[in-house]
């Protein structure tokens, strides 16, 4: 049963584990973008098995409607910040996506089977929302990539990894990384909290 009345030590363990989050995020995505361009294009996947568990846990310990939509929103705005990219629409396409999730497992009781499948829906938003200048915004970012020292090769490379087939399998690999990701979670957590089904 959820519990509705929330605490300080709510605000702060968010706090403390969305700038965990960001950072896990942050350091994932910097090693991938080093080590290969289509790699990176899977850091957010390997960042939802690693995070899973993180994200099972918060919801789990603060049983609150809104305590993963907060959580998520913090973190993609930590990320934003640590890593000098902010993006508005990036923020607002995983914090809208988090509350819709946050809905649906209040209905569904908050069971680990919904939680799982919803974390893959953001995780996939998460690609989405980052893509947003390719997607729609094409021309008037090359100019700016172009003027903050991308080489157009650079540029063609990145574009084309952020669109097409591309994008669709990425999403689905965040999609099914998400869902493992929190039964990883399950599997660890499961003698702390009883009521991980």
């Amino acid at each position: 049963m959820e519990n509705k009345k929330w605490k300080i030590s709510d605000f702060v363990l968010i706090g403390i584990l969305a700038a965990v989050y960001g950072a896990i995020t942050l350091g994932v995505g910097a090693i991938t973008a080093t080590l290969n361009p289509m790699l990176h294009m899977f850091s957010p996947a390997i960042t939802a098995i690693i995070l899973g568990t993180v994200v099972l846990f918060v919801v789990k310990k603060i049983n609150k409607f809104g305590a993963l939509t907060l959580f998520i929103t913090v973190s993609i705005a930590m990320f934003s910040g640590f890593s000098g990219m902010f993006y508005l629409p990036l923020v607002g396409v995983v914090a809208a996506t988090s509350f819709i999730v946050d809905l649906i497992i209040k209905q569904m009781e908050y069971k680990t089977s919904a939680l799982a499948i919803g974390y893959g829906v953001i995780q996939s938003a998460y690609i989405f929302g980052g893509c947003i200048p390719v997607l729609f915004f094409l021309d008037q970012n090359i100019k700016h990539w172009q003027d903050a020292g991308m080489d157009m090769q650079t540029i063609e490379t990145f574009v084309k990894h952020s669109t097409g087939w591309y994008l669709a399998i990425s999403m689905f690999g965040c999609f099914i990384a998400g869902i493992i990701g929190v039964y990883i979670g399950r599997g660890i957590l499961k003698k702390h909290f009883k009521e991980i089904a």
